[in-house]
């Protein structure tokens, strides 16, 4: 570990193990049974604690990484964890709290973007690629897939599921699973409809943006019930795509978001 990437007032815990790339800025913490890999940048008045950091991390300043869960049942005395993958964007102020479990850590994976003020709790597990906006609340348990685009002062129920590629509006109140390749907006939340945008951007064809059209409409858009709409649709032969939006559907132990009225059907 080289002195000279680390500012004089940060303090280091003797058992803490930091590349010698990496930059810590003043006064940091860097607490016990923490981990840091190559070329990450830290930088002031941040803590970190029981994590595991990958490589090519950027933490703007007061971040709050690896303390303790907001949860009353937690034993001190276990050393849970948070992993950090790598690339991710940590802005000012995020926290992003251990688990309850010392054999499953907080997850965010790579190439995240968390905004300023949001907040991740004991025992999520986020993908790669996911934005989440200012302001906006993890509840524990929650997971999100990979490319999630997550607005601002969005509040998420404990164990709730964002399905891969899923927005998320501005506000929004979520209780129960949101599948993939949805939008949902709303207090409380309701699918609108498709990511169209996220999809097209992300590579999909337009076949592809077509089927699973076709499948949100037979799944929440007929009368029928949900069971009897996936058996439909698998009935079909779907794509992959349509496939996975079925596994999510028939995984939910909270329940699918419901879906909004007539008037929010041009949002697909």
């Amino acid at each position: 570990m080289s002195e000279m990437n680390i500012h004089p007032t940060a303090i280091i815990a003797p058992d803490a193990k930091i590349d010698p790339s990496t930059v810590i800025g003043p006064y940091t913490v860097i607490g016990p049974h923490v981990t840091i890999g190559k070329n990450n940048h830290i930088g002031p008045f941040c803590i970190i604690e029981n994590t595991v950091m990958g490589g090519g991390n950027e933490l703007i300043g007061h971040a709050t990484i690896g303390v303790k869960p907001q949860d009353l049942s937690y034993d001190d005395s276990m050393q849970s964890m948070v992993h950090l993958g790598n690339g991710n964007k940590i802005r000012e102020c995020v926290t992003i709290h251990r688990s309850t479990k010392e054999d499953v850590p907080t997850t965010v994976g790579n190439n995240c973007l968390l905004m300023a003020n949001s907040h991740v709790a004991h025992d999520c597990q986020l993908g790669s690629n996911i934005i989440v906006a200012n302001c906006t609340g993890i509840a524990g348990h929650v997971h999100i897939a990979d490319r999630v685009v997550c607005s601002g002062l969005v509040a998420m129920h404990q164990f709730v599921r964002i399905g891969r590629m899923a927005m998320l509006s501005g506000g929004t109140m979520i209780r129960q699973d949101v599948p993939p390749f949805c939008i949902v907006d709303g207090n409380r939340a309701q699918l609108i409809g498709l990511n169209v945008i996220g999809l097209r951007r992300n590579g999909l064809s337009h076949d592809e943006i077509t089927q699973i059209s076709r499948a949100f409409k037979t799944l929440f858009r007929s009368k029928m019930l949900l069971k009897e709409a996936i058996a439909k649709v698998e009935a079909e032969h779907p794509i992959p795509l349509v496939q996975e939006m079925l596994d999510f559907c028939k995984e939910s132990k909270r329940g699918i978001t419901a879906a909004a009225q007539a008037k929010h059907h041009a949002a697909e």
